[in-house]
């Protein structure tokens, strides 16, 4: 069993490239004839002219020319317009095509994902006044709480600005990237650079230590059982991070740009994004202000 994708291009008035005509344009370029491609392709003249010609009116362009000499002692050749088509048809077929296959296998292997971990450190904790993922959190930089509880299969790598935050990680051996942007979009797509082979990824922020291990768990286990969508962490239903992306949707997210999240590529989804439930709402808590540091301090002690 194996995947197959076939890629067309549909206008206003529905489909007008495909695999079929790619296969003609591409035997005009071989024969110099649009005649001698269509019997190559044991394809009627006529229908092959209508094919072309509902190309052309959605393109808006002419795709063939008339050149001299060719089969039957006159023929064509294609245009610049077509050669183009063509080149990005195949290009953009052929990505179709390898995604495909990293999916089937994300779906159809018996294998466990791929999974692993961005833990995003980039931001400037105005809120909080100083290096939030520093704070003191119970004897240890809060940081350190964060990835200490993070399983190790997901195999961390954390996105920062902060030299600090780098030696922590170092003296940890959790592998980290210094970036200079502010914008979350540049982290996320910083991250995902690291991490783009992988059939899922998980983004946690790196103020948010109190996600338990089942949490973590049961992130997993939704995601292998449809490898194809993202999960989140929720509480009563209100979804909130972390969240695992599967790599289909990776290109969205290296695409966002400005100083917005993964929670733009949630949104336009549809069916949206599968929950799974925390245990306690303080898991999905981050570390914005000292106040909300002290009621994380608080939680972990109950």
């Amino acid at each position: 069993m194996t995947p197959h994708i076939t890629a067309t291009l549909c206008g206003p008035d529905g489909r007008f490239f495909g695999p079929g005509p790619c296969e003609l344009l591409r035997g005009v370029r071989q024969t110099g004839s649009l005649r001698a491609a269509a019997q190559q392709m044991d394809m009627a003249y006529t229908k092959a002219l209508a094919l072309l010609r509902r190309a052309e009116a959605a393109m808006g362009c002419p795709l063939t020319r008339r050149a001299v000499g060719g089969a039957g002692g006159g023929g064509s050749q294609l245009t610049p317009e077509a050669e183009a088509l063509l080149a990005r048809y195949e290009a953009w077929q052929a990505a179709c095509q390898s995604e495909a296959d990293a999916l089937f296998n994300a779906c159809f292997s018996d294998r466990a994902p791929r999974l692993r971990c961005v833990v995003m450190a980039s931001g400037e904790s105005r809120r909080f006044g100083s290096n939030k993922l520093l704070a003191d959190f119970g004897g240890e930089p809060l940081l350190r709480r964060t990835l200490r509880g993070v399983p190790a299969g997901l195999d961390p790598v954390v996105v920062t600005r902060w030299e600090p935050v780098r030696a922590l990680c170092r003296e940890m051996g959790v592998r980290c990237l210094l970036q200079e942007s502010p914008l979350l979009s540049d982290t996320i797509r910083f991250g995902l650079a690291a991490v783009w082979q992988a059939d899922g990824c998980l983004f946690l922020p790196g103020d948010q230590p109190l996600v338990r291990p089942q949490s973590y768990a049961a992130l997993i286990r939704a995601f292998g059982a449809c490898p194809v969508r993202p999960v989140r962490l929720a509480w009563q239903g209100e979804a909130g991070s972390p969240v695992l992306f599967p790599r289909c949707e990776f290109p969205a997210l290296a695409g966002l740009q400005g100083d917005v999240g993964g929670g733009a590529v949630l949104r336009r989804l549809d069916p949206p994004a599968r929950t799974v439930e925390a245990a306690a709402a303080c898991e999905l808590w981050d570390a914005d202000t000292p106040d909300r540091l002290a009621a994380l301090l608080a939680a972990d002690t109950e």
